[in-house]
């Protein structure tokens, strides 16, 4: 929350029609409402609409305008001109709060003269404090500040010029801590004076802001917190919403702090119908939801401020038409005046109402270039949470391939371990060396079975945040050798001759777990089908800065339809051990295209099947 939008909720509420017992914004307009209707005076009639006006400012912008314009008509019509100046005053502060400056300094300036020709000394100075902060919000430091200066030297020591102090302080950055501890000392002495509990309390906020730009976190805390419970009692409740920033501010280094503070600011805001504090609010929660990393909650806050941004979208536009409205009603009302003037009038009633015309479309133009902006946030929005519903769907498709790799890998040694234990079981007669020999086969298979989990298993928990690529440099032959370990049971079982005849010299620089997911199971393919007492070829071969790898078998080969449909789960399979080749196929192909290669498969000659990938030997 802007510092500059925060003086708004300390200037605006102390009016000299606003005077009174310290309460809560709530309250106070509860009891101004219920005390209309008994008002039968003209006079205090209209200071109490322009009373309500005030009030709703930081509530319900269009309600406050609503106000500002009856309580305009009424005065005009009564020819009241120091109620036609308050409710200047109050239309004015409107525009600012919706960031029409330029408008608002020409209605901020009208009621300066009408206050100047009432000598309003209070409210000359209060009225040119808050074209300061109109100036400021233009990026002029130098006029703002000069205006505060002004007030400063030739306003009264009054409730207001307590206002001036503590605006000056936090809108003059290059002020030196004992120029800022000056001015805040004479805040809290005109404020203790009037015992003006929300400026005191703005007070405390500077001060929470001076010691923590002197490193005392401490004492910063503690004063915040003292400060937050004042503004309970007082139920004060736009304060404590700031207050409770501050808490967000002062936490912004840890997410989960920060992101407590501002949800429960959020949820006061939101309860108390504080609807122009929504929006910064939730792009502070949106922020430090994103340091906190969860992807998740961020979807739902993004979602969460679409909607608050589209809301306050449509209030804009129904502003928009109330605004536009209640000017064509002012320019109808001159309009009927000038009509019983004579010929010179009448001439300049028709450049007034040009002027009106042109000002108001400049006002139309600048409100729909308001609109667009919003628009354009609210799109950009939506192609955010797009995009991070595609990712957050390709890591989850990923995982799941993780958590079946894991199972696929290590149902071939298991059951090779099986048949060993099964054949010890059916055959006791076995002599004690052979016996010996059966158990070093199982522990030897567990052994490489436990080392291969290990490595599968980290690289695994590395990719549960999504695919990552983990390059080294790794010599094939060295990799189908430790394939044919694992598969050592089932190549002696059939009377398998494993030919490697993978030069010593060729690498490739690749993921190695990746990469020996597709080996074993292209390995263990041609296992499966080969038939006993034949020989599996492995061979490799470079072309440039590609490598292409084969497995060749001696099986009875593919027809063409099982050839187009191999690397796809749906494929026409024989058997459940063909299909569940057909999955572990279609996660090598998925492999092999991360690892930037491409698979495939023929039939060989004269018979048998070969299966190769090709891969770059480089990153």
């Amino acid at each position: 929350m802007s510092r500059s939008k925060k003086l708004i909720g300390y200037f605006l509420l102390i009016l000299p029609f606003c005077y009174g017992t310290v309460q809560g914004q709530s309250n106070l307009i509860r009891a101004e409402r219920q005390k209309l209707p008994y008002v039968k005076d003209s006079i205090r009639y209209i200071n109490s609409i322009n009373r309500l006006g005030m009030l709703y400012h930081m509530k319900d912008i269009d309600s406050s305008l609503y106000f500002g314009m009856m309580a305009k008509e009424l005065a005009s019509r009564m020819e009241y001109p120091k109620g036609k100046a308050d409710a200047d005053n109050v239309i004015a502060s409107v525009l600012y709060i919706r960031g029409m400056y330029q408008e608002s300094l020409q209605l901020y300036t009208h009621a300066l003269s009408a206050y100047k020709a009432q000598k309003d000394t209070p409210n000359v100075s209060q009225v040119t404090m808050n074209m300061g902060n109109v100036y400021l919000s233009l990026n002029d430091a130098k006029k703002g500040l000069e205006l505060f200066r002004q007030v400063m030297r030739t306003g009264r020591r009054d409730s207001i010029m307590s206002l001036v102090y503590a605006n000056y302080c936090m809108s003059n950055p290059d002020l030196s801590d004992d120029s800022l501890a000056y001015y805040i000392d004479k805040t809290r002495e005109i404020a203790g004076i009037y015992k003006d509990y929300r400026v005191l309390i703005a007070v405390k906020e500077l001060e929470f802001d001076l010691l923590l730009k002197k490193g005392r976190n401490t004492a910063a805390l503690a004063l915040l917190g003292t400060t937050l419970s004042e503004a309970r009692k007082y139920e004060l409740d736009d304060q404590e919403i700031y207050l409770l920033s501050s808490y967000t501010r002062f936490y912004k280094n840890q997410p989960d702090s920060a992101l407590h503070y501002a949800w429960l600011s959020y949820q006061l805001a939101k309860k108390k119908d504080y609807v122009l504090e929504l929006i910064p609010i939730l792009k502070d929660i949106l922020h430090y939801t994103a340091l906190s990393g969860n992807k998740d909650q961020m979807i739902s806050v993004q979602k969460l401020l679409e909607s608050v941004m589209a809301e306050e979208n449509e209030k804009l536009k129904k502003f928009v038409g109330d605004y536009i409205k209640y000017s064509t009603i002012q320019t109808d009302n001159t309009f009927l005046n000038l009509v019983n003037k004579n010929s010179k009038t009448k001439i300049l009633m028709l450049i007034v109402i040009c002027v009106v015309g042109i000002f108001l479309l400049l006002f139309i133009y600048r409100l729909y270039q308001i609109s667009r902006k919003h628009q354009r946030e609210l799109e950009q929005l939506n192609l955010t949470v797009l995009e991070q519903n595609k990712t957050l769907q390709v890591n989850d498709e990923f995982k799941n391939k993780l958590f079946s790799i894991l199972a696929h890998d290590f149902r071939t040694p298991l059951i090779s371990t099986i048949s060993i234990a099964s054949l010890m079981k059916d055959n006791p007669e076995f002599t004690k060396s052979e016996m010996e020999e059966f158990y070093g086969d199982i522990e030897r298979q567990a052994s490489d079975m436990l080392d291969s989990f290990d490595s599968i298993l980290q690289w695994i928990k590395q990719q549960l945040s999504g695919y990552q690529y983990n390059p080294e440099i790794l010599v094939l032959y060295d990799l189908f050798c430790e394939s044919a370990e694992i598969m050592k049971q089932q190549l002696d079982a059939k009377r398998i001759t494993l030919s490697n005849q993978i030069p010593m010299h060729i690498t490739a620089t690749s993921d190695k777990e990746m990469l020996q997911f597709v080996n074993r199971n292209l390995l263990s393919n041609a296992i499966k089908f080969s038939p006993v007492g034949s020989t599996i070829v492995i061979n490799s071969m470079e072309d440039g800065d590609s490598i292409t790898v084969s497995v060749t078998d001696q099986g009875q080969g593919m027809d063409e339809l099982t050839i187009s449909k191999l690397f796809s789960v749906s494929g026409n399979f024989g058997s459940s051990t063909q299909h569940g080749a057909g999955i572990a196929l279609s996660m090598c192909k998925d492999f092999i295209q991360k690892l930037g290669g491409r698979i495939w498969a023929k039939n060989a000659t004269p018979n048998g099947a070969v299966f190769s990938y090709a891969i770059s030997s480089t990153v």
